[in-house]
């Protein structure tokens, strides 16, 4: 656990995301060890006593935590010039009581390579990890395989955090995803998202 010293200069940065929505806070301490968590009400949270707190101010639709930031969702007709001070408060308040924001969180189940697996299917899940998520969570979003037809080639990806309701997600998801996959992936002819 970190010192008080140390907590004392914590330092949040905001990033914007390409979906207005959504913003990054990013608080230069590691939150998960390991994968990433959405919440899209209080009661999802209820074992992240910082995730009820946010849920807490008036305006806050979604909550996605990954390693190091978090990409926090606002209802359409919240201002973000309100809700910033909040969210850093409630930030702020957390990090320095010392509050244990780390937790152990599985490994993503939708991409775990099994024996069963086509050869396709481990290479889908192999690209979705090493290169799709990565350049997403960048973005403060991720994606979760749902599904992969490969009779009709047709994948379907669960957008989540900040790239779920997106209106650069389209293009992200044409342009980078199902481009990347059906060049690696002769047997991907298509990739179709949900919002999660």
């Amino acid at each position: 656990m970190l010192s008080s010293t140390i907590l004392r200069r914590i330092f949040i940065r905001t990033q914007p995301t390409p979906n207005p929505s959504f913003l990054k806070f990013i608080p230069g301490i590691i939150l998960l060890r390991d994968g990433t968590l959405e919440f899209t009400s209080p009661r999802q949270g209820q074992n992240f006593p910082l995730v009820i707190r946010l849920f807490q101010i008036d305006g806050i639709s979604r909550v996605f935590i990954a390693k190091d930031y978090l990409s926090i969702g606002k209802t359409v007709s919240a201002d973000w010039s309100i809700l910033k001070p909040l969210i850093f408060e409630v930030l702020m308040n957390s990090l320095t009581n010392g509050e244990s924001l780390i937790s152990e969180v599985p490994p993503s189940e939708d991409t775990k390579i099994l024996d069963t697996d086509s050869q396709d299917l481990a290479m889908v899940k192999e690209i979705i990890d090493f290169r799709i998520r990565p350049f997403v969570r960048d973005d403060g979003g991720d994606v979760r395989l749902v599904e992969f037809d490969e009779a009709s080639g047709k994948v379907i990806l669960e957008m989540r955090g900040s790239c779920s309701g997106c209106p650069s997600s389209a293009i992200t998801l044409k342009n980078g995803i199902e481009r990347m996959l059906t060049h690696y992936v002769k047997s991907v002819k298509t990739v179709e998202a949900v919002d999660g």
